[in-house]
């Protein structure tokens, strides 16, 4: 049920024109990169190619921070030694890489 709510989520996110002045950017955004970590991660799962999963992303992601992220989450999930992992799984290692990373650049006071 949780992966029907997010895609249709994601969905009808993608769906909406974005315009340039109040676009939102996905690539800082932990728990935007887990949803997405746990969509490719299902496109996997169903037999989808690298090279269609990248062309997927380029479709709907367009800002250049973005399609980076992205292409980053697909790498790591088609990479040759990766584990498969269900879509929760993935969503939950990507968000924690985020939040961990995040973290790390948090300048010290």
């Amino acid at each position: 049920m949780k992966r029907v709510v997010v895609s249709a989520l994601l969905a009808v996110c993608l769906a909406q024109p974005a315009a340039q002045a109040v676009a939102q950017t996905v690539s800082g955004q932990c728990f935007a990169l887990g949803d997405i970590a746990g969509q490719v991660a299902s496109w996997r799962a169903h037999k989808k190619t690298k090279a269609q999963a990248l062309d997927q992303a380029a479709k709907y992601y367009k800002d250049p921070d973005d399609r980076q992220a992205v292409n980053a989450i697909i790498e790591k999930i088609y990479a040759p030694n990766a584990p498969h992992m269900t879509p929760d799984q993935a969503s939950m290692a990507v968000s924690a890489d985020c939040a961990n990373q995040q973290k790390g650049q948090t300048p010290a006071q």
